[in-house]
């Protein structure tokens, strides 16, 4: 088994650059990942107020890895209603070398989701 990151660093795409002057460019921290890019480690770290970008970003690191926005497996592609951000279509993510492909999306929506079904069955 690979123990390299499956991501190493999220970008913008050089093909597909993202319009600064909107949404969800306007926000600052997706600005910065845009301009900068984003180191990733064994864990990474977001925080921030309140619309500030956070689940935006995370939501399009986990749709350009291949998984839903809505959560789930690689496997899984369970959508209900497109509501994501067009984030996801100009990043980049530079993979780890023999790293595994596969992934899950765990997201608190995914679970009340689950729990709800659940709880009427």
């Amino acid at each position: 088994m690979s123990s390299a990151l499956p991501v190493r660093r999220v970008e913008e795409h050089r093909l597909a650059p993202l319009d600064r002057g909107s949404w969800p460019a306007t926000v600052p921290a997706v600005r910065q990942l845009l301009d900068e890019g984003l180191e990733l480690g064994p864990v990474t770290v977001l925080v921030g107020e309140n619309g500030t970008g956070k689940s935006t970003i995370v939501e399009a690191i986990a749709m350009a890895f291949g998984l839903s926005g809505e959560g789930g497996s690689t496997a899984a592609r369970h959508t209900t209603r497109a509501s994501e951000s067009p984030l996801h279509e100009s990043l980049q993510l530079v993979r780890g070398a023999g790293a595994s492909r596969r992934g899950f999306f765990l997201r608190a929506e995914t679970m009340h989701g689950l729990y709800t079904y659940l709880d009427g069955v």
